[in-house]
């Protein structure tokens, strides 16, 4: 018998202006965490497409994909980031479709600055340090126009 192993994916955004990130406050009880806007890609979505709904989402702004610039892997799901820029929209807190209003998770959205980001459990921890280098966006994944 094949052992069989559910995963999901998810999409996220890394957009960065004056050397400040936008990042997301998830907190579920105690825990919190600093992410990156993003979630879950849906049914019949492209990562791409997932992606820029859900920073919309999150964030209120609408985003540009530039190309991927970080994935990772974790136990059941992987994470796909997207370089981007916004485009247009303004900065609001959002709300996850999925969770009744009693029950949300997302409490905060900001910019951060590049030199206080050591102050917040920012999640992915590498990729929070790899966006302060210089030439870190250099070397972006392109992504095919039939993802967007």
């Amino acid at each position: 018998m094949v052992n069989f192993r559910a995963s999901f994916l998810v999409a996220r955004v890394v957009v960065v202006e004056n050397e400040k990130v936008l990042l997301v406050k998830h907190q579920d009880g105690k825990k919190v965490a600093w992410v990156f806007p993003g979630g879950r890609v849906e049914e019949n979505e492209s990562v791409a497409a997932a992606a820029i709904r859900e920073c919309k989402e999150e964030t209120g702004y609408e985003v540009k994909l530039n190309g991927v610039c970080y994935i990772q892997e974790y136990d059941i799901y992987y994470v796909t980031y997207f370089y981007s820029t916004i485009i247009g929209g303004k900065l609001a807190l959002g709300s996850d479709p999925e969770l009744p209003k009693n029950r949300q998770v997302l409490k905060e959205v900001k910019w951060i600055d590049f030199k206080d980001l050591k102050n917040y459990e920012v999640y992915p921890k590498k990729l929070a340090e790899l966006i302060q280098q210089k030439d870190f966006f250099n070397c972006l994944i392109p992504i095919p126009e039939t993802f967007l």
